[in-house]
């Protein structure tokens, strides 16, 4: 296998390849890493090639630690089928020649359905870098009809999104010029859920950044005048992710949050996307993922938080430092120094 790199002048074509493959995710193209740039990071992109074929692509971030060197992440990546258990194993090979400066490579691939747990060539890494992904989701398939799809699912799922207009509460469409008041939902979420950008500033960041590249639909909704709930949907291709963003679980809010959320997926089923994965969808306290799946009419999807050493004594002194210094409990904080 051979990383083979790409230039600049090939960002579109990255980007169909990406959103063309069957474990592609919009987090892996060429924008979320070119969001990185000005930050410490250091966005690079590979074809992963074998007997000259592209067999995956691979969006890197290289997040410089210092005297440690290189820590290279790859966010919800590589886009490889994760059986192909050689092309994994030469990858690293092809990371340590690649990046003789680097000590890690941290990633978010998706788990093998066909295998009980992660590969066991590659070590399960303690700490997750921000963004910090759900290791779970639930995949929701699209079939480009809304109608058929909302037939689909559950039955208080469709109750809660035909209660809101009734109750007054109006989902829009919002541009970039109405991001406060998705980022106002964002301040207000519980910190310790997962979501696709560490603090609102990132998030808003991230949403104007495939908002540029006709790549985002952000829904509002109101209710008596005031925004209640907000979803995000980030599109690439055939994939997309969607993110829910509300006040509070009862009433009202619950109905908007529902009807904003659907909103989004409708939005991507027109632009053609094939599956969605929802994210952080705030649920009563004793629903399972299980639960929100039948509730949508999707399946449960899991992630690995994935580390492999690439030089063994930096690794090391990078687990062995005091969080304070910069260690694996401190990590997402260095990663996201400027």
């Amino acid at each position: 296998m051979l990383l083979q790199q790409v230039a600049p002048s090939e960002s579109e074509a990255f980007d169909r390849f990406v959103g063309g493959h069957v474990h592609g995710d919009p987090l892996q193209g060429w924008g979320f890493a070119e969001l990185q740039t000005g930050r410490g990071r250091a966005p690079h992109r590979f074809y992963l090639v074998e007997r000259g074929k592209p067999v995956g692509s691979l969006s890197l971030i290289a997040i410089d630690m210092g005297r440690l060197g290189l820590l290279l992440y790859a966010p919800r990546g590589p886009v490889l089928d994760p059986g192909q258990s050689l092309v994994w194993r030469d990858l690293a090979r092809e990371l340590r020649r690649t990046f003789p400066e680097a000590f890690a490579f941290s990633c978010a691939p998706r788990r093998d359905d066909r295998l009980p747990g992660p590969p066991g060539y590659l070590r399960r890494g303690a700490q997750p870098l921000l963004p910090h992904l759900p290791r779970s989701t639930v995949e929701v398939p699209l079939s480009g009809d809304p109608d058929l799809d909302f037939g689909r699912l559950q039955r208080r799922c469709r109750v809660q999104v035909r209660r809101a207009p009734a109750h007054g509460v109006e989902v829009r469409e919002a541009g970039a010029d109405d991001l406060r008041a998705l980022l106002s939902l964002s301040r207000r979420r519980d910190p310790r859920l997962s979501a696709i950008a560490a603090t609102p500033s990132e998030l808003g960041d991230t949403v104007t950044a495939f908002l540029g590249r006709s790549q985002a639909g952000v829904f509002l909704a109101a209710s008596q005048g005031s925004v209640c709930a907000g979803a995000v949907a980030l599109r690439l291709g055939r994939h997309a992710l969607c993110q829910h963003f509300g006040l509070e679980q009862g009433g009202q809010h619950r109905q908007a949050a529902y009807a904003a959320q659907w909103a989004a997926i409708a939005w991507l089923e027109a632009q053609g996307a094939e599956r969605c994965d929802i994210t952080d969808f705030l649920m009563p306290e004793d629903a399972s993922m299980q639960d929100l799946a039948r509730r949508w009419g999707g399946v449960e999807r899991r992630y690995a938080w994935l580390e492999v050493p690439l030089r063994l004594t930096p690794y090391l002194g990078y687990r062995l430092l005091p969080a304070r210094f910069g260690g694996r409990r401190s990590l997402p904080a260095a990663a996201t120094a400027h």
